[in-house]
Formats: C-alpha cells, sequence, structure tokens
C-alpha cells in the first residue's frame, strides 16, 4: 500500500504544536494549585501564569496587568465585546463592526441585540478593507459604545488600517476592539502603537494549544466578566485558569518573536509564488484580498464551475490539507460570506495557509498538482453535465422505462 506524504496547508486555521509549547505544557502540568491560593501548590502555578502574563504582554506592547487569559480567540471577542458594553450600558446602545468580521463577532452581536443593543456592519471594497468614511460617520452616531474591527481577515487576509479605525473611534468616545487572531505571533503587533483599547489573540494560529488565548483589556478600560461566576483574571474572567494551555501559548509565542521577521518574508515569498502560479495556470480562477496590505502566509483563490468539497476531497486524497467554502463553518460547499461582502458571487473558494514547517518543495508539489486536478475535474464536471441534459432531453431509457 502506498501512502501519499501529507502536506499541511491549513496553517490559518489552525497550527501544529511549538515543540517548545509542549515542553512548557509538560512542565506545568505538575503545577495543579489553585493559583488563588497562598499555599505552596497554589502559589506555584501563580508563578507560571504571572511568567506567561509578562510573557504575552511583552509580545504585545502591553504591561502584564493588561492581558486577561482565556479559552481562546472566540471567548477573547466576546469578553471584548459583551464586556465592554456592559458598564457603560446606560449611555447607548449601538456597536459598529464590518460586514467581514469572524463568526464571533455576529454571535456576540446577536446575543446582544436580544438585550436592545444595535449594529452597524460598515461595508468594506472589493479587496475587504473597511470603508473608512463610512466607519468614521457611524461611530459618532450619539450612543455609540464600541466599534470592532480585525486586524487581519481570517479568509482573504487583507490587513486593516486599525491605527486609523481605533483613531476616529477614540476622538468619538468610543471604545476601540480589534480581533489580532490572524496576526499576533505572525506579524509585529503593537496595542500601544495601535490605540486600541481591547485586542483578542488566540494560542493555536502561533503554534500554541488549541483552547487558550488572551485579551488586552488597556488600563482605565472597565470590562464586565463574562461568563459570571468567581472572581479570576481580575474579576474579568471566571473559573480557573488553563494553567499548562497559558504557559504553553507563552512558550510558544515566545519562540515565533524569534524568527518573526525571517519567517514572515519566507513566507509572503511562498505565498507570493503560489498567488502566481494560480493566476497562470488555473483557468478563471481568481485571486481575494489585497495585493500588498495582506497576511504573508495565507492565499485565498475561488475556481468558477468547480465544486468546493470535490476539489478540497481530491487535494487531501493527494496529500494536500487547505480549507475550503466558508472558512469558518466547516462545510467545503458554505459560500463565503467574506467573498460575497465584497462583491463577489457564490464561487468554489479555497484558503491556502503557510507556516514555519511550509517548505519551497510543498509549494512545488502543490502547484504541480493543482492545475491538473481543476482541468480533469473540470471536465469530468462537463460530461455528467452533458449526460443529464442528454437524459433530460431523451428522457430514461431501458428496461425500466415507461
Amino acid at each position: 500500500m502506498v501512502t501519499t506524504a501529507r502536506t499541511y496547508l491549513d496553517h490559518a486555521s489552525a497550527t501544529p504544536l511549538d515543540e517548545r509549547a509542549r515542553e512548557a505544557m509538560l512542565d506545568a502540568l505538575d503545577a495543579f494549585g489553585d493559583p488563588l491560593r497562598m499555599h505552596g501548590d497554589g502559589m506555584a502555578a501563580r508563578r507560571l501564569l504571572d511568567d506567561a502574563r509578562e510573557t504575552v504582554a511583552g509580545a504585545i506592547g502591553a504591561q502584564a496587568d493588561e492581558i486577561v487569559f482565556t479559552s481562546g480567540g472566540t471567548e477573547s471577542v466576546a469578553l471584548a465585546i459583551w464586556g465592554g458594553v456592559r458598564p457603560v450600558r446606560e449611555i447607548g446602545n449601538r456597536i459598529v463592526t464590518t460586514t467581514v468580521e469572524h463568526p464571533s463577532v455576529g454571535g456576540v452581536l446577536h446575543t446582544l441585540e436580544t438585550d436592545g443593543m444595535e449594529s452597524d456592519l460598515v461595508r468594506v471594497d472589493e479587496h475587504g478593507h473597511l470603508d473608512l468614511d463610512a466607519f468614521a460617520a457611524s461611530v459618532r452616531v450619539p450612543g455609540t459604545l464600541l466599534a470592532s474591527v480585525q486586524h487581519a481577515n481570517h479568509e482573504v487576509g487583507t490587513i486593516q488600517h486599525v491605527a486609523e479605525a481605533a483613531r476616529l473611534s477614540r476622538e468619538a468616545g468610543v471604545l476601540f476592539h480589534t480581533d489580532a487572531c490572524q496576526t499576533v505571533g505572525r506579524l509585529p503587533v503593537d496595542a500601544r502603537a495601535l490605540g486600541v483599547d481591547l485586542l483578542s489573540l488566540s494560542a493555536h494560529k502561533f503554534g500554541g494549544p488549541p483552547g487558550v488565548g488572551a485579551l488586552f483589556v488597556r488600563r482605565g478600560v472597565p470590562v464586565a466578566a463574562y461568563p459570571c461566576g468567581d472572581d479570576r483574571e481580575r474579576r474579568r474572567r471566571s473559573g480557573v485558569e488553563n494553567v499548562p494551555g497559558v504557559a504553553g501559548m507563552a512558550a510558544a509565542l515566545g519562540a515565533r518573536l524569534e524568527d518573526m521577521s525571517d519567517q514572515a518574508a519566507r513566507q509572503w515569498a511562498l505565498t507570493d509564488r503560489i498567488r502566481g502560479a494560480i493566476a497562470e495556470h488555473v483557468p478563471g480562477a481568481r485571486l481575494h484580498g489585497h495585493p500588498s496590505q495582506r497576511m504573508p502566509h495565507l492565499v485565498c483563490f475561488s475556481v468558477p464551475d468547480l465544486d468546493a468539497e470535490i476539489l478540497s476531497m481530491a487535494l487531501d486524497d493527494r496529500g494536500f490539507g487547505i480549507a475550503a467554502g466558508s472558512n469558518c463553518s466547516g462545510v467545503a460547499s458554505e459560500p463565503s460570506s467574506v467573498l460575497e461582502q465584497m462583491g463577489v458571487p457564490s464561487v468554489a473558494s479555497f484558503r491556502i495557509g503557510v507556516g514555519a514547517e511550509t517548505t519551497d518543495a510543498d509549494a512545488d508539489r502543490l502547484l504541480a498538482t493543482l492545475p491538473d486536478l481543476v482541468a480533469e475535474l473540470r471536465a469530468v464536471g462537463s460530461a455528467a453535465d452533458a449526460a443529464m441534459a442528454r437524459y433530460r432531453s431523451d428522457g430514461p431509457v431501458g428496461d425500466g422505462a415507461r
């Protein structure tokens, strides 16, 4: 039996666990004490949390007391938005965001709308860039409490002008949150320089374990605990901290900072070559996202007249793991709402995410496979369409025909 070599190209969804993160997690498993307790076992766990908090804070230009540990990016987003508006709920009821945010934003907005909150989704252009004029007008509407704009889009990789959006929000007296899950650990991110009040990040995007993340909360910004319960994380989050997960996240982030610029340059070269080859050798393929103001690790493209699920499965059979369809639903056949908001009709869309482990040879194998595979599947689809057209024209034949 021949085993097909695997080439993982979905680093925008999740990354392999960094070896230093694995070692840190194993060491932290012995720190079983409750970090709130003053006995030796509790204080050992607390020291690990404190060290990790310093590392994460230093990585994004923050202070240690501005870091809240969470169960991942989705909870960090929920805590930022839900927790950010609760303390000021009596002075307004509006939240401003964009039409291309991660579903975690839409989820918490839906919950808040049942409590009388309103949300304004500002449009984007064909590259996925926020219309800053429309955004500026929206945050100035009286009663606006908070604005949330992704640092970089999770499907097309377009980097937003977050510093400018944060400035516009600050001038309007509106809290500003950014979802930086795709950028932290991949590009330099400085919460102070960006001017944001709240910033979400997720460990499994940069070599840390799944199920752990963090929220930056600028000093002086009141955030209500979500969910409610005990008084962990400076009364901003309930539930005992995931000490091994937090230790692993900090170790992975520290490792990424060591070669971030080299990795970004290398991954940019890889994705630039992949983008060029797709445009040249896959007829009808369309690349999405801004051509230059984009994340270095991500390529999003669509192919008309092709079933996303079929191509995804065919690539997987040949050893390539890439994302297809709506990249947060897990359903390849579901169209991307992000692309629809960018004016792209419902087509088969795909996302390639390279990482620290992706080699030039991996890209070579993909580019040697993809064009022929697309042509093959298109030919099969055309033959099937022709057969169906004949069936509809002539009707069924054979012993079972009536």
